[in-house]
Parts: C-alpha cells; structure tokens; sequence
C-alpha cells in the first residue's frame, strides 16, 4: 500500500511538472521568447549550417530596378534668436520664502544637572538562584 502511494505521488508530480512546463512554453512563446533565444545561442548557428543553402535564382529584369534611391540631406534646425521678454525679471522671479535665521545659545552645565538628589537612581539588585524539588525531580525529567 505504501509503495503505491509513492507511485501515486511521484505519478502526479511528475505530471504537474510537465503540464508546468506546456503552460510556461505556451506563454513564453508568445513573447518570442524561443525565437530570441534560439537567435543568440549556437544552436541556430549549427542548424543554419547544416541546412542546404537554395540556389540562387535568377532575377528578371536591370537589378537597378530594386533600388530604391534617396538622398540624403544634413537637417538644421533654424538658430535661436534672443527676445525682450526674455530679458524681463518679472517673468523669471524666484519664489520667496520667509525664513529667518535662528541662533541657539550655547549649552551649558547647570547647577541642578550635577544635584544627584534629583535623580532618581535605581539599582536593581538580582536575586541568587536557588534550587527547587522540581528541578531535580526524576519524575519531571524522565530521567
């Protein structure tokens, strides 16, 4: 009965395990995932070798046809020019804040800091240890 248990068990594991793995490929591949991955790795690298490459076919027609010509031009952007307004303070003023600034005064020992009757000190004193019946007892510890 054990035995079958374990199988069960290791049955439905393994089971979960692989119905894990369909569900993850299944959502990966969505994101071409594998696509990439086969992309970078040598793998893709050792099948395109192994497959034959087609033959070239010959095209129809001027090969200037296929072209597609532009021209390229450097693009500028027109220059800045400064304004009046730009000049003006009103339109840049900073917001101000009112803030003064504040100095504390040294601090200092006074007399009542060094007056030990103000203080409450307290000193806790521990008791000994001591022992009990029950610490030794055979019946409590099973001894």
């Amino acid at each position: 009965m054990k035995t079958k248990d374990n199988v069960q068990k290791t049955i439905l594991r393994s089971v979960a395990v692989v119905v894990s793995f369909v569900l993850i490929s299944l959502t990966v591949s969505g994101q071409d995932f594998w696509k990439k991955l086969l992309e970078n790795s040598s793998f893709n690298k050792i099948a395109l070798a192994m497959i034959e490459t087609p033959k070239a076919t010959e095209t129809s027609g001027s090969t200037t046809e296929n072209f597609n010509f532009t021209l390229l031009e450097n693009e500028n952007d027109p220059t800045l020019e400064l304004e009046n307004w730009m000049f003006d303070e009103n339109h840049f003023r900073v917001a101000g804040f009112g803030y003064t600034l504040e100095n504390d005064n040294d601090l200092g020992i006074e007399e009542w800091m060094l007056n030990g009757d103000l203080f409450l000190v307290n000193e806790d004193v521990e008791t000994s240890l001591e022992l009990e019946a029950w610490m030794t007892s055979e019946k409590v510890w099973e001894i």
